[in-house]
């Protein structure tokens, strides 16, 4: 198989961030037109002072740049090596998957328990994928 289906879910993900930045940026920058722009020197000075579901997305673009490294890290691993089995790329999707509908999640309705589900199995990919790929070549 091709490094591009393993490299496919890393773009589509990288490409979901980038959705998220520009769902996040018009309010965030409408916040700075009534704001002075200092305010925003840092994130923790933003808290609070945003609407709810600006800050939920705000949180979820920071979420986006925190586990989905470990899973960039591994995909781009297996396409180097060109380990690339029909199963990791079949996990590669539902990694996506899940990290999109954590994102949808979080930034609608935000319900903690299903969020933390999601969040969980898609660490359980992520492990499955690391130790297929390290058992690999031991």
């Amino acid at each position: 198989m091709q490094q591009i289906s393993i490299l496919l879910p890393v773009l589509t993900l990288a490409f979901w961030t980038f959705i998220i930045f520009a769902i996040m940026a018009p309010a965030r920058f409408y916040f700075l037109r009534i704001k002075h722009p200092q305010t925003a020197a840092h994130t923790k000075d933003l808290k609070g002072l945003l609407p709810p579901w600006t800050e939920r997305v705000g949180d979820n673009y920071n979420h986006l740049f925190e586990q989905p490294v470990a899973f960039y890290v591994i995909a781009i691993s297996i396409a180097i090596t060109n380990n690339i089995e029909p199963l990791m790329i079949q996990l590669a999707w539902a990694y996506v998957a899940l990290r999109v509908l954590h994102s949808i999640v979080q930034i609608t309705f935000n319900f903690v328990p299903l969020r933390f589900t999601l969040f969980v199995t898609s660490w359980l990919i992520l492990g499955y994928m690391i130790a297929f790929t390290i058992f690999k070549y031991i």
